[in-house]
Protein backbone atom coordinates (compact mmCIF):
# COMPACT_ATOMS: atom_id res chain seq x y z
CA UNK A 1 0.00 0.00 0.00
CA UNK A 2 1.08 3.45 -0.73
CA UNK A 3 0.34 6.54 1.04
CA UNK A 4 0.44 10.18 -0.09
CA UNK A 5 2.86 12.75 1.18
CA UNK A 6 0.99 15.27 2.33
CA UNK A 7 3.58 17.71 0.95
CA UNK A 8 2.89 16.10 -2.57
CA UNK A 9 -0.89 16.96 -2.54
CA UNK A 10 -2.08 19.66 -4.66
CA UNK A 11 -5.64 21.34 -3.41
CA UNK A 12 -7.49 23.65 -5.71
CA UNK A 13 -8.81 25.78 -2.75
CA UNK A 14 -11.35 24.80 0.37
CA UNK A 15 -13.99 27.12 1.96
CA UNK A 16 -13.77 28.41 5.54
CA UNK A 17 -16.56 29.20 7.76
CA UNK A 18 -15.75 32.20 10.32
CA UNK A 19 -17.71 34.15 12.41
CA UNK A 20 -18.43 37.81 12.11
CA UNK A 21 -17.69 40.74 14.46
CA UNK A 22 -21.45 40.98 14.87
CA UNK A 23 -22.11 37.62 15.97
CA UNK A 24 -23.27 36.05 12.25
CA UNK A 25 -21.35 33.87 10.29
CA UNK A 26 -19.74 33.85 6.41
CA UNK A 27 -17.99 31.33 4.29
CA UNK A 28 -14.51 32.33 2.97
CA UNK A 29 -13.82 30.41 -0.76
CA UNK A 30 -10.21 30.04 -0.85
CA UNK A 31 -7.88 29.26 -3.32
CA UNK A 32 -4.93 26.02 -3.11
CA UNK A 33 -2.12 29.48 -2.30
CA UNK A 34 -4.43 30.77 0.54
CA UNK A 35 -6.26 33.95 -1.30
CA UNK A 36 -9.75 34.67 -0.85
CA UNK A 37 -11.74 34.01 -3.79
CA UNK A 38 -15.27 34.64 -2.95
CA UNK A 39 -16.84 35.58 0.41
CA UNK A 40 -20.76 34.24 1.41
CA UNK A 41 -23.30 36.68 2.52
CA UNK A 42 -23.56 37.05 6.56
CA UNK A 43 -25.65 33.70 7.83
CA UNK A 44 -27.12 34.23 11.66
CA UNK A 45 -26.14 31.03 12.72
CA UNK A 46 -23.40 27.86 12.14
CA UNK A 47 -26.71 25.97 10.92
CA UNK A 48 -27.91 28.41 8.23
CA UNK A 49 -23.75 28.85 7.36
CA UNK A 50 -23.73 24.90 6.73
CA UNK A 51 -27.17 25.22 4.63
CA UNK A 52 -25.25 27.72 2.88
CA UNK A 53 -22.03 25.50 1.77
CA UNK A 54 -24.30 23.63 0.35
CA UNK A 55 -25.74 26.44 -2.00
CA UNK A 56 -22.05 27.45 -2.77
CA UNK A 57 -21.09 23.85 -4.24
CA UNK A 58 -23.61 23.43 -5.92
CA UNK A 59 -23.48 26.91 -8.33
CA UNK A 60 -19.73 26.28 -8.35
CA UNK A 61 -20.27 23.08 -9.51
CA UNK A 62 -23.26 24.01 -11.93
CA UNK A 63 -23.55 27.73 -12.59
CA UNK A 64 -23.32 29.06 -15.59
CA UNK A 65 -20.69 32.24 -15.57
CA UNK A 66 -22.91 35.41 -16.45
CA UNK A 67 -21.29 39.09 -17.76
CA UNK A 68 -22.31 41.60 -15.16
CA UNK A 69 -22.04 45.03 -15.55
CA UNK A 70 -20.76 47.43 -13.03
CA UNK A 71 -23.83 48.99 -11.50
CA UNK A 72 -24.87 45.25 -10.21
CA UNK A 73 -21.62 45.26 -8.96
CA UNK A 74 -21.90 48.67 -6.93
CA UNK A 75 -25.43 47.36 -6.13
CA UNK A 76 -24.12 44.43 -4.25
CA UNK A 77 -21.56 46.19 -3.02
CA UNK A 78 -23.89 48.55 -0.91
CA UNK A 79 -25.84 46.02 0.37
CA UNK A 80 -23.32 44.42 2.10
CA UNK A 81 -22.26 46.90 4.59
CA UNK A 82 -18.11 47.65 4.24
CA UNK A 83 -18.29 43.62 4.10
CA UNK A 84 -17.31 42.86 7.42
CA UNK A 85 -14.08 44.87 7.65
CA UNK A 86 -13.32 43.56 10.48
CA UNK A 87 -12.93 40.09 8.68
CA UNK A 88 -9.40 41.63 7.76
CA UNK A 89 -8.06 42.43 11.53
CA UNK A 90 -9.66 39.03 12.65
CA UNK A 91 -7.18 36.57 9.25
CA UNK A 92 -4.28 37.75 11.80
CA UNK A 93 -6.67 35.64 14.39
CA UNK A 94 -7.20 32.68 12.26
CA UNK A 95 -7.75 29.23 13.96
CA UNK A 96 -9.19 26.55 11.95
CA UNK A 97 -12.57 24.60 12.88
CA UNK A 98 -13.58 21.58 11.22
CA UNK A 99 -17.95 21.52 10.77
CA UNK A 100 -19.30 18.86 9.30
CA UNK A 101 -21.01 20.49 5.74
CA UNK A 102 -22.83 17.04 4.86
CA UNK A 103 -21.72 14.44 3.13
Amino acid sequence: MQFINEEEVCVAGHLEMVETPDGGYRILVVDGNDALMGLSKRFSSVDEAVEGVEAIREVAGTGLLRQASPERYAVLMLEEPAIDSALADQGAQTTSKVVSCGS
